[in-house]
């Protein structure tokens, strides 16, 4: 397969799916991440210092960051990390290309774990290459990719990107 075309489709999946998860899950999904995964997180989707702590804004901010900087592929995977480590560890070397019967028989306890927001969006980071989640996004319901909506652009503000602009030009000087 081509990889740019594999890409592409990931990520039109990703955005199908990210337009199904409502703000509350995907705060709850942010809020879950573990300490080690918050930061990388937080920096592909641009979330500024204390984010975390608005939960009230959290879910708007992650929307804005992954459209405006086009990390939609990175915040799926990154949002989904732990349930995939969990997937890896309990399925040992059938990891590498898990049949649809060993997805079936952990999508239970992952989802009481995870959430079945983030068992989807695990499932679109590997439903190209492995025919074990193909089948899944496929024949199952709660995984098959709903038609995606267009991506809206964002247009920021532009008192709030000048205020950016003089705070690096700033961090630059120091």
């Amino acid at each position: 397969m081509n990889l740019a075309r594999d890409q592409i489709l990931v990520e039109r999946r990703y955005v199908a799916v990210f337009n199904t998860i409502s703000d509350d899950s995907l705060t709850a999904l942010a809020l879950a991440l573990p300490e080690q995964l918050r930061d990388p997180f937080a920096r592909g989707v641009g979330l500024r210092r204390g984010a975390y702590d608005d939960v009230a804004s959290l879910a708007a901010n992650i929307r804005t960051g992954m459209v405006a900087r086009k990390t939609i592929i990175d915040a799926g995977v990154l949002l989904s990390e732990p349930c995939t480590e969990y997937f890896v560890d309990a399925l040992g070397d059938a990891s590498d290309d898990p049949s649809y019967e060993d997805l079936l028989a952990l999508i239970p306890d992952a989802i009481d774990k995870f959430t079945l927001d983030a068992v989807r969006l695990m499932a679109v980071q590997y439903s190209v290459a492995l025919g074990g989640f193909r089948r899944l996004v496929s024949d199952d319901e709660r995984f098959t990719i709903p038609t995606a909506a267009p991506v809206t652009r964002v247009k920021p503000d532009a008192a709030e990107q000048e205020a950016k602009r003089a705070a690096r030009r700033e961090r630059r000087k120091r």
